[in-house]
């Protein structure tokens, strides 16, 4: 009997070796939440720690415990939200790639436009997106540099639009040298207008008003100079139809949206009557098509090992390129999250509480649609990110998402104990 316990013990010896090893083997691909050096950049995590949904259907919802973020405090967080009247229409949260809130509130039904008129949305996800249009516009635009469809962004506007040029714009030689970069910090001159009828000709050919009717406020490229307006945006988006052959929709389709595996029931962008898709605002979207593209910016423009967008374009786009303005600092058509919060990262914004914030130091992406809601950064703050920590890796840490090595072990061992008690009795009962 003594060899048969000297055995048992040496078998359960063996098992603990062995599920420390193949534990600690797929620990190492667990999630990464290292950093690269610069601060609103992607993390540095490989393609296997971070899990891509090939399209909305594919996509994984774990608990928020196995990302660590905790289930209560997101409970506090729809309470909060309810308590306090905040009008959000659905919220997402994702980390490290995988579904960890993926809500519909109850006012997500009722949609009310621009000017505050309430009217029942209707479709099944879409959901308004604004200004948030922008930093998709970015993307694109870095999109078209990595395709070599545009040589660099300093390139006027003039190169792209030579062909229907006209000494008779308004401000027609000042606009000829606005380059990209400047649309893309809201330093190209544009900045507002008192036109009465604006809106019917912005529907029947936006590219033309802008560039003929449409007044500059400052000189383009002012040191210093920040005014938020569409009028840039839309000229960029009529850059990426110039340059690519066919329209900013089509563009997206082929070289973003089909990679990230983004059907074309998830989206609708809005264009004028020939077509031209609008680049200041005009996309609806689903919230898992928000949280895309905020992965999407958190890793650099790759998706799954493929680099979608220029690198160094991506980098660029989510850090601060301006100099002074009146509100956040600002990127390449991406807003920074104000100093003055806990978190640093970045985020597209766009009007009444539609965005989608990227916070590289968790990898976390939030995306949120609303009607006039202040409080996100409170929300994100208090609720979202309080209880998430950063886990130290490497070989004096190995781990799994959603294990525990070290309960895995100790189970272990109170098994092995059980067993060898009950062999001792059952010994000890054969001596009797």
């Amino acid at each position: 009997m003594r060899n048969k316990t000297e055995k048992l013990i040496i078998c359960m010896i063996s098992l603990t070796l062995i599920s420390s090893f193949l534990i600690g083997s797929l620990s190492m691909r667990e999630i990464s939440t290292n950093v690269d050096d610069f601060s609103n950049s992607v993390s540095t995590s490989s393609t296997q720690d971070i899990f891509w949904p090939g399209n909305a259907s594919e996509w994984m919802e774990v608990a928020p415990e196995t990302q660590g973020l905790n289930s209560s405090k997101i409970a506090e967080m729809f309470e909060f939200i309810k308590d306090n009247r905040q009008d959000v229409h659905s919220i997402i949260v994702v980390r490290n790639g995988y579904l960890l809130v993926y809500e519909y509130l109850h006012h997500f039904e009722i949609y009310r436009d621009i000017f505050g008129t309430k009217t029942y949305f209707g479709g099944d996800n879409l959901h308004g997106q604004y200004s948030t249009t922008k930093s998709v516009i970015s993307i694109l635009i870095g999109i078209a540099l990595q395709e070599s469809l545009l040589d660099n962004i300093n390139q006027t506007l003039y190169e792209f639009f030579a062909h229907r040029w006209s000494p008779s714009f308004v401000d027609s030689e000042l606009k000829k040298n606005i380059t990209i970069e400047q649309l893309l910090t809201m330093n190209g001159g544009f900045g507002g207008f008192n036109i009465p009828d604006a809106p019917d000709k912005i529907d029947a050919d936006v590219i033309s008003f802008i560039l003929e009717e449409v007044p500059l406020t400052y000189t383009p490229g002012t040191e210093g100079a920040f005014e938020y307006s569409n009028e840039g945006v839309d000229l960029l988006s009529g850059i990426i139809a110039n340059v690519s052959g066919t329209s900013t929709e089509e563009f997206a389709k082929q070289y973003l949206f089909e990679p990230l595996g983004i059907s074309e029931d998830e989206y609708y962008w809005l264009n004028d009557s020939l077509g031209m898709d609008y680049g200041g605002s005009g996309i609806e979207c689903t919230p898992k098509v928000q949280a895309k593209i905020g992965m999407l910016a958190l890793n650099n423009g790759t998706w799954n090992g493929e680099q979608i967008v220029d690198k160094d374009f991506m980098k660029d786009a989510t850090t601060n390129q301006t100099r002074e303005q009146k509100w956040a600092e600002y990127g390449y058509l991406w807003w920074m999250i104000p100093p003055n919060f806990t978190y640093d990262g970045y985020l597209a914004a766009g009007a009444m509480g539609q965005c989608i914030y990227v916070i590289p130091k968790y990898n976390v992406v939030v995306g949120l649609t609303g009607y006039d809601v202040e409080n996100y950064e409170q929300i994100i703050q208090d609720y979202i990110l309080q209880f998430v920590e950063v886990p130290e890796t490497g070989p004096n840490n190995p781990r799994i998402p959603g294990f525990n090595l070290n309960m895995i072990l100790l189970s272990i061992f109170f098994v092995s104990v059980i067993i060898l008690t009950k062999m001792k009795k059952y010994s000890n009962k054969n001596k009797n």
